[in-house]
């Protein structure tokens, strides 16, 4: 999409699980995409540069249920102030829904430990 020029501002649209540099992004965003950061965009020290750099209004919060989460080996991992209780998928039923999460599957409400991470960052 980058290389194909166009107008600036004439693509409308978010470009999902950013992980590239801050070169294209920045290229992204003078088209007029925003950037989808979830937990794979927060893997490397070299990602959480690059979201540092990335404009709060041209960011998206995405989790992108169900993969994605943001985990012990990532670089955000230590930014993280919300954890949820989670079971393996074996011990997980209906009934444990309220109370725990699957373990190592994105949920919506995980959303807020991406927002953590970007806050931490900035």
């Amino acid at each position: 999409v980058a290389s194909q020029g166009g107008e600036e501002g004439n693509i409308k649209g978010i470009v999902h699980s950013f992980d590239e540099s801050v070169e294209v992004a920045m290229k992204l965003m003078s088209l007029g995409l925003y950037i989808g950061i979830n937990g794979c965009s927060l893997k490397t020290p070299e990602n959480l540069e690059i979201v540092a750099q990335i404009p709060l209004d041209k960011v998206m919060l995405e989790t992108d249920c169900p993969w994605c989460d943001i985990r012990p080996t990532h670089a955000g991992y230590e930014h993280l102030q919300t954890t949820f209780p989670t079971k393996k998928e074996k011990q997980y039923n209906r009934e444990l829904a309220k109370e725990f999460c699957v373990k190592n599957r994105t949920e919506p409400s995980h959303v807020a430990q991406v927002a953590e991470v970007i806050a931490a960052v900035k």
